[in-house]
């Protein structure tokens, strides 16, 4: 098999820790190239990878490299747009993560740009791969729940208690773009579309103006879902998803990969498909980076593609400015 040459634009802690040990584990691919604003982290690429690898201070040489096949981009939220658009203007096939832009201006241009690439565009939307979300779906698609009517995701943490590094970037940019687009998603795959209309309510306990713990009540075509959240919860962590239909329910730890299913009128069963382990980063990322990778070698389709990128982003929008407003808002067209 061909090895795929991977660029990464930034080395901070994400790209160290979530992308890194699976790129160096896998045996179709290699860290060819690494931008990075200093030396320091420049020297931290070359001793991970080896010293021969290509460095750059400007994230937008990167792509245009002639050794470099595609490109994960790792790098600040406020920089997303402008790495985006480096990269589909070399031609490269991208793995982003979300936000994709700070605002729904930015956020447009790069689906403009994402819609018009030469390459591929995979939006990170991890938990979207994570392989308890397959039971769900193939519960659904048997008919073992009904359509369903009602997905409750739940995210419990302590990540907000005496805030970090994170929190200036966070209240900046509000929850919503900040964090939210990961677990709109996580309802999005289960309803299979966007949402109509988003109404919000929270409150602000320990993290200046970010919004720290609230729900989103979001009305999708034929069902309804909730998006719980608190980041000064007791629990270090807990994401879990309930689905209920008129034939059944199953509930789901997407991080363990346990889940209990039951139809009406019976007991509940339980199982578990856990994501690939060891986990780094999140759940869900090795298999996100494999679809990836996947996609690239067209051996597959992505599983965050645009369509589902922009439903996502929609979502996010619309409970910011729910947030904002203190009112139901209708889910825009991007």
């Amino acid at each position: 098999m061909e090895t795929l040459r991977i660029g990464l634009m930034g080395y901070g802690y994400w790209a160290r820790d979530a992308y890194t040990p699976v790129l160096l584990q896998r045996e179709d691919v290699r860290v060819v190239a690494v931008s990075a604003r200093s030396d320091e982290t420049l020297a931290a690429a070359r001793e991970r990878f080896g010293a021969e690898i290509a460095t750059y201070h400007d994230f937008a040489e990167l792509p245009v490299d002639p050794q470099v096949d595609a490109v994960m981009i790792a790098m600040p939220n406020r920089l997303h747009l402008a790495a985006l658009e480096a990269a589909i203007g070399a031609g490269k096939p991208v793995f982003a993560e979300p936000p994709l832009g700070l605002d729904a201006a930015e956020i447009a241009r790069a689906f403009e740009l994402a819609e018009g690439a030469r390459g591929i565009v995979h939006t990170d939307l991890e938990l979207r791969c994570v392989p308890v979300l397959d039971v769900v779906a193939e519960a659904l698609a048997a008919g073992s729940l009904g359509a369903p009517l009602m997905a409750s995701m739940r995210l419990w943490t302590s990540w907000g208690y005496g805030g970090g590094e994170w929190q200036a970037e966070a209240e900046e940019q509000g929850f919503w773009l900040w964090l939210g687009c990961w677990y709109l998603d996580v309802l999005d795959a289960v309803f299979g579309a966007g949402p109509i209309r988003a109404t919000v309510t929270g409150g602000r306990a320990m993290d200046g103006s970010l919004l720290d713990h609230g729900w989103a009540s979001l009305h999708y075509p034929g069902g309804i879902g909730q998006f719980e959240y608190s980041l000064v919860a007791p629990e270090e962590q807990m994401t879990t998803l309930r689905v209920t239909g008129p034939e059944g329910e199953i509930e789901a730890d997407l991080w363990s990969g346990r889940y209990r299913m039951r139809a009406r009128g019976e007991d509940w069963e339980s199982g578990a498909r856990p994501p690939s382990e060891p986990v780094h980063g999140f759940a869900g990322m090795r298999e996100s980076i494999a679809s990836f990778l996947a996609t690239v070698r067209g051996d597959a389709d992505p599983q965050a593609n645009l369509a589902i990128s922009r439903r996502v982003h929609q979502a996010a929008l619309a409970c910011a400015e729910s947030e904002r407003t203190e009112e139901t808002c209708l889910v825009g067209y991007l």
